[in-house]
């Protein structure tokens, strides 16, 4: 008591015979881990590309200004 076992939802599993359950559980908390991971690279390439597309049409409308 009032100290953390980080194995002791899977002992109980194991116990339940929800042993299977357990590792679909933990492979789900993976996925949304990963997808969540994507999701931010995704994003941050999003906004570099937005940003490489505004400098691009901004020295574009110079280019035509300046002749």
């Amino acid at each position: 008591p009032g100290v953390f076992d980080p194995g002791h939802c899977r002992n109980c599993a194991h116990e339940a015979d929800l042993l299977d359950h357990y590792h679909r559980v933990q492979r789900e908390e993976q996925a949304v881990k990963q997808a969540h991971r994507w999701a931010r690279q995704a994003r941050r390439n999003a906004t570099w590309a937005l940003w490489s597309a505004g400098i691009g049409v901004l020295l574009a409308a110079i280019a035509l200004l300046t002749g």
